[in-house]
């Protein structure tokens, strides 16, 4: 049985999975948000169990069994929640539910439930395999076919009539799957219970050559599932065989390390591959292109004291994973082989949501080598040496994520190496991961005062420093850094690092169960109102009534009227010349331009056309194959999508489908734009929309006028419902709301909401223009150029145009 536990809750996590691995047998792994849970299951070929909190961010438990429900035929849920969910009849119904705190007890006892094959299943072909019992004598007397309900009452006809059964074998032969009862046409009952009970264990055929139809005793096998999911997550490591073999139950994620103590090596670098050497040492080895047993090379990560990372995409279902190669010199000394395993085998056996974990090691075509998730992200060092500084809220995540993951290595007396800048990594999805730094025990460990003092420099290198940081966040990293960690002065344990986080993070209200709206919840109030007032009089009965079909009409309009605007007019941009970036004059032909960015409206028009139409014609030529195969639907967007649709808030902010389309990346823009007959404009095109003839730094002219975009003015992360008080956003707004941030030729958003993919490409990435609801410059001539394609993010949008009017 493959389990899957998700819950935003570290704490939470850490206590149930100890629980779960306590089963034997089974394939346990965890997640904490319902995007890593998706990709979870994808990992381990899908699941039997879910096991759910239910409110979570940005995808509740409801909406994850919903979406693990469709991609995986027969996963069972088990809800657990700290919240009332009794409102929620619709989306519990059938469903076991475990109150939190939960009781190690109650988890196993529905476990079991969970696991229990349905009855109605096995009782039926217990009886087809047992009927044979009855032997044959109601061949020759139909009116006997009664005994076959109960054969042992009938045992001793067929002894009295022993020639009929022998004397016709032909038709017992044929019958067996319409009727069972005339199976086995022996003369002695004992000898059909030699037969018979044979069959409920092993396939009949084997024995009768002649009774093809006899394969219906497979069926029991199906019956028992725990044997199969055990086949499909072998945990033991064999050694090297010629051909790729997993070795490890597969895990979300993970990021190999040498065994050796000292530098960890860098697993995943976003930058330009080393120049190879020229002396056949770890740095020429290229297998670009090439495949090594299941896995094909799609570019070179980095290098490190093993051998060398890659990209690689898994082909057997299009899974991206980071592939590590033992260096072929260094396999010749004796025991590298066998370190190279065994310190993946020790990664392996790490289990923990934050932490990278590894997927399979084997030999193919003469590498030694294993596989773990790909990351798409950056390490703390890359982002120190490139000069970023992070907010605080990020900065937050990332110290929860070390400090937990670094509790998990020290609890449980796992050897690991020390914590560096690289072993840290973000994400461009936002969410912060931990190396996997377990080893291979050899020599000294480091120690606790070690590891607090080193992340606490390690955040202190990507953060604003001095006066720029807050006081409280400047206090804990100072406390992490002092000589020692155990006095008053700084911190006893992981556990009080948490807490002092804890009080610094904002305090946010926990969102409803299943995020439905206040016009659901207050239609189901009102109908639980007027049931009470039955009992009173009938004036407020009436009264009652009355409220109860103004909320009902209010709910039809809210959810069954759409709240989409009609937002796909272009703009001509008129031939000409127009100043471009610093003042070059450029000439471009006419174009259109849409007025406003693509809504999330009008991208669910694209979805719903690739989800009746499966097709790759719209895809870009050079789009990666790792490109999650989803149909360019973008991360989490039925919950997006979905919320906006009902007008629900997302992030505590009010939302409708005319809210800019966001977490799109440039291959799904790109895609969309090709499926409207148009393109992405050029940068040049974008600016001269933009910025009129005369290369305005903002829409309306020379001078910035905060109240005039909606830029960073006002953005408040800590409380995203907070209205905003100087361009009256504080998130995104509706793509036609900010009136004064008009072009000169009429094109709205230009200078904020979101910023835009171009079709333009500087360095192998595509330029991104304008500014957003988080930027502070939102001068026209701004631009980005260094986000990969496959960047997604809610303060990135796009907006097409076309050549013909």
């Amino acid at each position: 049985m493959r389990i899957l536990l998700v819950d935003d809750d570290e704490a939470v996590i850490q206590s149930l999975l100890a629980v779960l691995q306590s089963l034997p047998g089974h394939d346990v792994r965890s997640a904490i948000t319902g995007g890593q849970a998706l990709q979870a299951a994808i990992a381990m070929g899908g699941i039997e169990l879910l096991i759910t909190d239910v409110v979570m961010e940005p995808m509740d438990g409801f909406t994850l069994r919903d979406q693990m429900v469709a991609r995986f035929i027969g996963v069972k849920t088990i809800f657990i929640s700290g919240y009332d969910l009794s409102d929620y009849p619709e989306q519990t119904k059938n469903h076991q539910m475990l109150a939190k705190p939960i009781d190690p007890a109650d988890l196993l006892a529905a476990v079991e439930r969970a696991l229990a094959p349905p009855a109605p299943v096995a009782v039926p072909v217990v009886r087809a395999v047992a009927a044979p019992r009855a032997v044959a004598v109601p061949v020759a007397r139909p009116a006997a076919a009664q005994p076959v309900a109960q054969p042992r009452a009938t045992a001793p006809a067929p002894v009295a009539r022993p020639a009929q059964p022998t004397a016709r074998p032909a038709q017992p032969i044929a019958q067996p799957t319409a009727v069972p009862r005339a199976a086995v046409p022996q003369a002695r009952p004992a000898a059909a219970q030699a037969v018979a009970q044979p069959r409920a264990a092993a396939p009949v055929p084997v024995a009768r050559p002649a009774q093809p139809v006899a394969q219906p005793t497979a069926i029991p096998r199906a019956v028992a599932p725990v044997p199969v999911a055990r086949a499909v997550a072998p945990v033991a490591v064999p050694p090297p065989a010629p051909e790729p073999v997993p070795v490890f139950e597969p895990e979300p994620v993970a990021e190999p390390e040498p065994p050796a103590a000292g530098p960890a090596e860098i697993e995943w670098a976003t930058t330009e591959p080393e120049p190879a050497a020229q002396d056949g040492s770890v740095a020429s080895l290229s297998l670009m292109g090439q495949n090594v047993g299941a896995y094909q090379i799609l570019s070179l990560l980095g290098e490190g004291r093993w051998g060398s990372v890659y990209a690689a995409v898994q082909t057997s279902i299009n899974r991206a994973v980071g592939l590590k190669v033992l260096d072929p010199v260094r396999a010749q000394e004796p025991g590298m082989k066998d370190r190279f395993i065994a310190d993946a085998r020790a990664k392996a056996h790490v289990q923990h949501p934050s932490i990278l974990a590894v997927y399979e090691a084997g030999e193919a075509g003469g590498h030694i080598f294993y596989t773990h998730e790909y990351v798409d992200g950056r390490n703390m060092a890359e982002i120190a040496a490139s000069g970023e500084k992070l907010d605080e809220p990020t900065a937050l995540k990332l110290l929860r994520v070390a400090c937990e993951g670094l509790a998990y290595y020290h609890g449980g007396k796992i050897p690991h190496t020390a914590l560096e800048a690289q072993n840290l990594f973000l994400g461009v999805d936002g969410h912060p991961r931990l190396a996997n730094m377990a080893t291979q025990p050899s020599g000294e460990q480091p120690g606790y005062e070690q590891q607090v003092q080193a992340l606490g420099r390690i955040l202190f290198g990507v953060l604003p420093p001095g006066v720029r940081l807050s006081p409280g966040l400047r206090a804990v990293l100072s406390r992490m850094v002092q000589t020692q960690p155990g006095s008053a002065s700084g911190f006893a344990s992981w556990g009080a690092i948490l807490q002092a986080l804890k009080a610094l993070e904002p305090k946010v209200i926990p969102t409803a169960a299943a995020q439905i709206s206040a016009g659901d919840r207050a239609a189901i109030a009102a109908v639980e109102a007027a049931r009470k007032a039955q009992k009173r009089s009938l004036y407020t009965n009436i009264a009652s009534l009355v409220s109860l079909v103004a909320l009902i009409v209010w709910v039809c309009v809210h959810f069954l009227v759409s709240n989409e605007r009609t937002l796909d007019k272009q703009i001509h941009i008129p031939a000409g010349d127009f100043l471009f970036a610093g003042g070059e004059s450029v000439n471009l032909p006419d174009f259109w331009i849409d007025q406003h960015e693509v809504t999330i409206g009008q991208y669910a028009k694209f979805v719903l056309f690739l989800d009746g139409n499966p097709t790759t014609q719209f895809d870009h030529q050079n789009q990666p194959p790792i490109k999650r195969s989803d149909m360019h639907k973008p991360p989490d967007w039925n919950v997006y999508y979905g919320r906006a649709k009902t007008g629900q808030a997302i992030h505590g902010v009010p939302s409708d489908l005319n809210m800019p389309a966001i977490m799109v990346d440039y291959w799904d823009a790109y895609a969309y734009a090709k499926w409207k007959g148009r393109e992405l404009p050029t940068e040049q095109e974008w600016e001269k929309a933009a910025r009129g003839t005369k290369g305005f730094l903002y829409p309306w002219g020379e001078n910035f006028d905060p109240k005039k975009a909606n830029s960073n003015a006002d953005f408040n992360f800590a409380n995203p419902a907070a209205p905003g008080k100087v361009d009256g956003f504080n998130y995104w707004s509706p793509v036609d709301k900010v009136k004064g941030d008009k072009s000169p030729y009429g094109v709205i958003g230009m200078a904020g909401n979101v910023s835009e993919w171009t079709g333009t490409w500087v360095k192998g990435k595509p330029v991104i223009k304008g500014g957003s609801f988080m930027s502070s410059d939102v001068k026209l001539d701004r631009r980005v150029a260094d986000m990969d394609a496959k960047t997604t993010s809610e303060s990135i949008g796009f907006r097409t145009v076309t050549h013909t009017a």
